[in-house]
């Protein structure tokens, strides 16, 4: 018996990105957006080992920003320094302690460490509490799309449970792909999926808490012929320690694999076919990257399609997930071929002119890409939700700066990230500066405001106002218009960090995932009406 259902967005695969989308569409403003997620694995029955572990501050932002983070860190182990030896001497010019030196302008300056099972278990238990439901066990067996259909339901999905046998027909407006590195999605929309095959090979065994992982050297290939029992394997990590000593009680799990890097030709295909994380782009752990860059393709893509679905965007914003992360799949798949040739020893041609030593250049490139790799230095170029801003504020398209702010009456201070927490909404935030020398500008700024918000679609954006005083000082804000919820950005931080005068005050507009949109004069809120336009 085939049973059937109809849905928003069909999403296959079940991994952090596939959960992480359905949890982001099922939490939309107002009301959420429907999904049907299936995952063909049970993931009580999986090995928990060799899987991404690592989770760096822009990514706990944005989990932080989707209300996951408290519990993730409560069962992770939370990083904040390291110490790297070599030859059995500790090294600073090197290591990652050198990364969490360069951790700032966020609160969250450390690195998170947990097992990708129980981030999958927190987004799942947060998803099923929204009401959605994920089916373990179900596989996606073919996927078609009829554009000319005559509603927009233009995805048919067949899906099986495996025990069972039992059929599910899925009619759904979009199918994403977050189905790894061998997507069935990603295969019948017929996209290619193009990379480089090396002669790379790491090793890695796992125990507990415990992870040592090295990679196959020139030397050990000639040793081995490029083959590697566990105990050759445990070997050869002992001898890697020297002079420091390594014993074994026992090893969960062990693995020698091979490094490949591919990236799909397109994220979004036929208008109704969206991929994320490994379906679009795989890499090697070398620079830690894997799960950081599916949560990020996770929430840029959830809130651009839980908008579409609400009828908020024209098409060209879901066109934007591709031209936003497709480049930076890009950009890491050429780190990671430069890190994967000096973590195994070797320099690539594209660096042999310059160096002849693969420890100096991997010290170099690590270095070098810091702030990329942590995120905090991730950027979009300008499109049609990232509009160039006036002379002297932060950039369009770069990490909105976080602050500390107060609520009036409070003597606590809240972050400014925690008032716009990531819903679907956009959040325009309006900097008032000091009102006894804004005053004149600021009071027909927030009429025309309130006009534009009358023109947004119903739940779209909210607004909060900033204030560069003391919470003192609050009786004064019984003379001070305002739209949205009132703060005050007492020492200035939030001005200072958006680069804000607080003699002249502005408008910034965030899209929910944090990202800085735009921004104008408080004397020049008129243009904000032509940006909305562009993509409303």
């Amino acid at each position: 018996m085939t049973n059937y259902i109809q849905t928003d967005v069909f999403i296959a695969g079940g991994d952090p990105v596939g959960l992480l989308i359905a949890y982001c569409l099922a939490r939309q403003a107002r009301q959420g957006v429907d999904s049907v997620l299936v995952e063909q694995y049970v993931k009580k029955e999986q090995a928990m080992y060799g899987r991404a572990t690592t989770l760096y501050p822009r990514t706990l932002e944005l989990l932080d920003q989707l209300d996951l983070l408290e519990d993730l860190n409560q069962i992770g182990y939370i990083g904040r320094n390291s110490v790297t030896y070599k030859d059995g001497k500790r090294v600073t010019s090197r290591g990652w302690h050198v990364m969490f030196e360069r951790m700032h302008g966020t609160f969250l300056d450390y690195c998170l460490n947990l097992r990708q099972k129980y981030l999958e278990e927190v987004i799942q238990g947060a998803y099923e509490k929204l009401g959605g439901q994920a089916f373990a066990g179900w596989k996606l067996e073919s996927y078609s799309v009829d554009n000319a259909s005559g509603d927009d339901y233009k995805v048919t999905s067949h899906v099986r449970e495996i025990q069972t046998d039992r059929l599910l027909t899925v009619k759904g407006k979009y199918i994403v792909g977050a189905d790894g590195g061998r997507s069935l999605v990603r295969r019948t929309a017929d996209i290619p999926f193009n990379g480089d095959h090396t002669k790379f090979k790491w090793v890695q065994l796992d125990h507990g808490v415990k992870r040592i992982g090295f990679a196959m050297t020139d030397a050990m290939i000639a040793k081995y012929g490029g083959k590697l029992t566990e105990e050759q394997a445990k070997e050869e990590a002992i001898l890697s320690m020297h002079p420091f000593t390594l014993e074994f009680e026992s090893v969960d799990w062990w693995t020698l694999y091979s490094i490949n890097q591919r990236v799909a030709d397109t994220f979004f295909a036929n208008n109704r076919v969206l991929l994320a994380g490994d379906a679009c782009h795989t890499h090697s752990s070398g620079a830690a990257q894997g799960m950081n860059t599916r949560v990020h393709d996770a929430v840029n893509l959830a809130w651009k399609l839980g908008g579409m679905m609400k009828g908020w965007y024209k098409a060209a914003v879901l066109q934007t997930y591709d031209s936003e992360r497709r480049p930076l799949a890009m950009r890491l798949i050429e780190l990671d071929k430069a890190f994967s040739a000096t973590i195994s020893g070797q320099v690539p041609d594209s660096h042999k002119d310059a160096y002849a030593d693969s420890n100096e250049l991997f010290t170099k490139l690590f270095n070098e890409t810091i702030q990329f790799n942590v995120g905090l230095g991730i950027n979009y170029p300008e499109n049609i939700i990232n509009k160039a801003l006036p002379t002297g504020m932060v950039s369009a398209g770069w990490r909105a700066p976080d602050a500390l702010v107060y609520g009036l009456g409070s003597r606590v201070p809240t972050r400014l990230f925690h008032r716009t927490k990531n819903v679907g909404q956009w959040s325009i935030i309006v900097f008032a500066g000091q009102p006894a020398l804004t005053r004149e500008i600021f009071a027909p700024a927030v009429k025309k405001l309130k006009e534009i918000a009358d023109t947004l679609p119903s739940g779209m954006a909210r607004f909060l106002t900033l204030v560069a005083q003391s919470a003192a000082e609050g009786d004064q804000m019984f003379d001070t218009p305002k739209i949205g919820n009132v703060y005050y950005d007492q020492d200035r931080s939030a001005h200072t960090a958006y680069t804000i005068s607080t003699r002249s005050g502005a408008v910034a507009v965030l899209p929910p995932d944090g990202i800085l949109g735009h921004a104008v004069f408080l004397d020049e809120i008129d243009s904000l009406v032509d940006f909305f336009k562009g993509f409303t």
